[in-house]
């Protein structure tokens, strides 16, 4: 930050005063720099402005970890540079923590997300601080949240969590209101003795939530007289599950007992006179029970991983990324004969053919296959990103271009008919959209034809034909597409010399 030199003095340290806001919270160790100031003197001027509250006194805007050093040397005096009041005290001292920590000793974790949250409440952008400060732009708002949550920031500056990991747990208090459970998170993780990644976290955090939903109802169940079954009762063969729906008090009342395994609901049980089940059927039937309630917490935490995964853009390398497109275009459950066919004309790698008396099940056609499955993965690799992304959206539509041939695919008169065409008109949406694709006269024929034969079927089932390609036969008046430079009557029309 860039301002005029102040002037030099000498003032007495009892004049000087640290900034209460400085976002410097360790000092680090001191002994060093205080040995130094002591024996060979105070190399580098504090800076100081004129203290707002106290007359004849001074605030520190820079050099807090000298004046802290000189203290414990017992220095009675410093040299500080006098710089008139800045504008914004706050800014100014934010930013001189932030960029004298790269000189000096930086600034530990929890320090930098109060500087950084200081600048934003001042009014600086992410932008700004990102250019300013060397710092990535996504970075600077998750840094900046960890200022007001000290555990939490010791944990990221320890490196047992990343980044995107503590925003997470960030969330979780003001997702759901529960600071015990934020606090339960970071207390669990503070036992850690190594990195946990963000899988482990989101499953955690997960985990948690499920358990304070569990936590709740059973507290609600309970308020009402409700038992909650033991484990020998669940699977004694005494006790089965109710389907019966009733009130909870009507539940109490006919002497059932809750179960809220799973948190998303509560299951009732009530006694019967079933048979004894065995000890290998009643550990079996507790291992699923157990798997009901975790395997929702497992699900939600996947798809949260994904999710990070398909917004973090560093995620994955442009190498990594092309290699996970080309085994999801030769996923072999959905690699069809038709499939196999449309990827053969785009890598000009033909497939092999059963030879003479060959049938498909013989071992050396299989082996033909499955070197042709080999060579087809390296050449869709060097593919680029793009052109995968072209081949896969062809690939779906893979199905409706095998019968694109027929009038009976455009039909959509019925509901099994508009559920087979509907991939077919996703598909040429697309190519009218990004590929630029002009459909011929008989395709647009074909599709106002099936269109005609139930208006029920046809919503949401058109094309949006490209603007410009329609056109009405000057003669009849159907309509038409044309491309290029086609004349613009109909075929009929056309031979008959209109």
């Amino acid at each position: 930050m860039s301002q005029k030199p102040g002037q030099l003095k000498m003032l007495p340290i009892s004049a000087i005063h640290p900034d209460p806001k400085n976002p410097r919270t360790d000092m680090g160790n001191l002994d060093q720099l205080a040995h130094e100031m002591k024996s060979i003197g105070q190399m580098d001027a504090l800076t100081v402005y004129p203290h707002p509250e106290l007359e004849g006194d001074y605030q520190i805007q820079g050099g807090h970890r000298r004046h802290a050093a000189a203290l414990r040397a017992g220095l009675t005096e410093l040299k500080c540079e006098v710089i008139p009041a800045p504008g914004n005290a706050a800014m100014a001292l934010y930013t001189e923590a932030l960029s004298t920590g790269t000189n000096h000793l930086q600034l530990d974790h929890l320090g930098q997300s109060q500087a950084l949250q200081g600048l934003l409440t001042e009014g600086k952008t992410e932008a700004w601080i990102a250019k300013n400060f060397k710092i990535d732009k996504a970075e600077v708002k998750p840094r900046a949240r960890l200022a007001e949550k000290p555990k939490l920031a010791k944990l990221h500056e320890r490196g047992t969590i990343d980044l995107i990991s503590a925003a997470s747990i960030l969330d979780v208090e003001a997702e759901t209101g529960d600071g015990s459970l934020f606090e339960s998170v970071v207390d669990e993780l503070e036992g850690a003795r190594w990195k946990r990644d963000q899988q482990d976290v989101t499953r955690l955090i997960e985990q948690k939530k499920a358990n304070a939903k569990r936590d709740v109802l059973r507290a609600e169940l309970t308020a009402q007289d409700a038992v909650e079954i033991d484990s020998e009762n669940r699977y004694s063969g005494k006790w089965s599950k109710t389907e019966a729906v009733l009130s909870v008090t009507q539940h109490v009342e006919a002497g059932h007992q809750f179960d809220v395994s799973t948190p998303e609901s509560v299951n009732w049980w009530a006694k019967t006179k079933a048979k004894q089940v065995s000890p290998e059927r009643k550990a079996e039937l507790e291992l699923v029970r157990k798997l009901n309630g975790t395997l929702p917490t497992s699900k939600r935490a996947r798809q949260q991983f994904v999710v990070s995964k398909i917004q973090d853009k560093k995620a994955l390398t442009d190498a990594e990324d092309r290699e996970l497109f080309t085994e999801v275009v030769l996923a072999v459950d959905t690699l069809t004969q038709e499939r196999k066919q449309l990827i053969a004309q785009v890598i000009n790698l033909p497939l092999p053919e059963p030879e003479n008396e060959e049938r498909t099940w013989d071992e050396a056609y299989r082996k033909r296959c499955a070197i042709w499955e080999e060579q087809a993965y390296d050449l869709i690799f060097k593919l680029t990103l793009g052109q995968q992304v072209r081949l896969y959206a062809w690939l779906q539509a893979a199905s409706a271009e095998d019968m694109s041939h027929k009038t009976n695919l455009y039909q959509r008169d019925s509901w099994e008919k508009a559920a087979r065409w509907k991939p077919m008109a996703t598909w040429y949406n697309r190519l009218i959209r990004f590929f630029g694709y002009v459909p011929d006269r008989d395709e647009v024929e074909a599709m106002r034809w099936a269109a005609d034969q139930d208006e029920q079927w046809s919503i949401g089932m058109d094309v949006d034909l490209p603007v410009g390609a329609e056109v009405v036969c000057a003669g009849c008046g159907q309509h038409q597409v044309v491309a290029g430079d086609e004349p613009t009557s109909c075929p009929t029309c056309e031979d008959i010399g209109v």
